[in-house]
C-alpha cells in the first residue's frame, strides 16, 4: 500500500497541462496590464507638468546637527513657498507647483512605474512560451533557457534603475528652490537595494538548470 502511494506521488505532476495554459494566459494578461498601466500612469504625470510635479525628497540636516539618524516628524502637509511637503508611504514627497518643470520631468517623476510595468510586460512575453512548453510536455526546448536568462537580466536591471528615475526628476525640480547663495533645504538620496540582484541571481540559476536539461535532453535524443 505504501509503495503504491509513493509511486503515485512520484508519477503525479505538480501542475497539469490545462492549469499551465491558464497560468500562461493569466501571465500574459498581467504583463499587458502592467505595461499599459505603468506607462499610462507616467504619461498622466507628464500631462500635469509644468503646473504640478511630485518627487521624492529628503531633508538635509544643518552642519551643527548631531551625528547619526535624526527623527523628523511631518504632521500632514507642510506648506512652503511654491511647494508643499507631504508624507507618502515610502517617505517624504515634495509637491512643486508652478515650477516650470518640463513634461519630461513630470514623466520621469513617475518613470519607475513605467519602467517596472514595461519590465513586467517583457518578462511575461518571455515566460509565456516557457509555460506553454511545460504544458506541452517539452520543458527543455532550446530557447527556454535563454528566455529565462533574459528574464533574470530584466529583473536585475529594472529593479536597480527604476527606483532612481524619480530621484533624477527630483534633482531637476529642486533647482527651483535654490536660494541666492545656492542653499537648498531639500536633498535627493539615491537608494539602491540588492534584492533585485539576488532575485536575478536565482533566476539565472534556474536558467542554467534549464540549459543543462536541454543538453541532457539533446544527448538522450541522439542516443535513441
Amino acid at each position: 500500500m505504501k509503495s503504491t502511494l509513493r509511486m503515485a506521488l512520484r508519477n503525479s505532476g505538480y501542475v497539469g497541462p490545462r492549469t499551465s495554459r491558464v497560468i500562461a494566459g493569466l501571465l500574459l494578461f498581467a504583463g499587458v496590464v502592467a505595461a499599459v498601466s505603468g506607462v499610462g500612469y507616467a504619461i498622466n504625470g507628464a500631462t500635469q507638468a509644468p503646473a504640478t510635479v511630485t518627487v521624492p525628497i529628503s531633508l538635509e540636516a544643518d552642519d551643527g546637527a548631531p551625528r547619526g539618524p535624526v527623527s523628523v516628524s511631518v504632521d500632514g502637509v507642510v506648506e512652503t513657498d511654491g511647494a508643499r511637503l507631504q508624507v507618502a508611504p515610502d517617505g517624504l514627497q515634495l509637491v512643486a507647483e508652478f515650477t516650470g518643470a518640463s513634461r519630461w520631468t513630470g514623466f520621469l517623476a513617475r518613470g519607475d512605474a513605467a519602467l517596472m510595468g514595461l519590465g513586467i510586460g517583457a518578462c511575461a512575453l518571455l515566460l509565456v512560451p516557457v509555460v506553454n512548453a511545460v504544458a506541452a510536455g517539452d520543458p527543455f526546448r532550446r530557447s527556454n533557457a535563454a528566455r529565462i536568462g533574459w528574464t533574470g537580466a530584466i529583473v536585475g536591471v529594472v529593479g536597480m534603475v527604476a527606483p532612481m528615475l524619480p530621484s533624477f526628476a527630483a534633482i531637476t525640480v529642486m533647482t527651483s528652490f535654490d536660494t541666492a547663495d545656492g542653499a537648498n533645504p531639500f536633498a535627493v538620496v539615491f537608494g539602491a537595494s540588492l534584492a533585485p540582484i539576488g532575485i536575478a541571481a536565482l533566476i539565472f540559476v534556474v536558467a542554467e538548470a534549464f540549459r543543462r536539461g536541454t543538453q541532457i535532453s539533446a544527448d538522450t535524443a541522439g542516443l535513441v
